[in-house]
């Protein structure tokens, strides 16, 4: 299965390789005026692949550039920026 949209958008201008800024992912991921998606479908998209495991390396790799060596080293991340960007229990659906 590929990134959902827009959730693939949002890694490619947060974490990018070349212009990752989760930082500032942040502080955009919780504004309602976010250009590229509400702070709720951000958060459900973000928990869903997490929990499904639904994105492979390849997928993330096309979109980012970044190199992960196993998915279990891919979703370690993608819980690390659900941590720094959401910050509450990933509860099961």
């Amino acid at each position: 299965m590929s990134v959902p949209k827009p959730l693939d958008r949002i890694f490619e201008v947060y974490c990018h390789v070349n212009a990752t800024n989760v930082e500032l992912l942040c502080t955009h991921c919780k504004k309602k005026d976010w250009s590229y998606a509400e702070p709720e479908v951000y958060e459900q998209q973000l928990k869903t692949v997490i929990q499904t495991r639904s994105i492979s390396i390849s997928d993330y790799e096309k979109i980012t550039l970044e190199e992960f060596n196993s998915s279990d080293e891919l979703y370690s991340w993608l819980t690390e920026l659900w941590d720094l960007t959401i910050g509450k229990p990933l509860k099961k659906t």
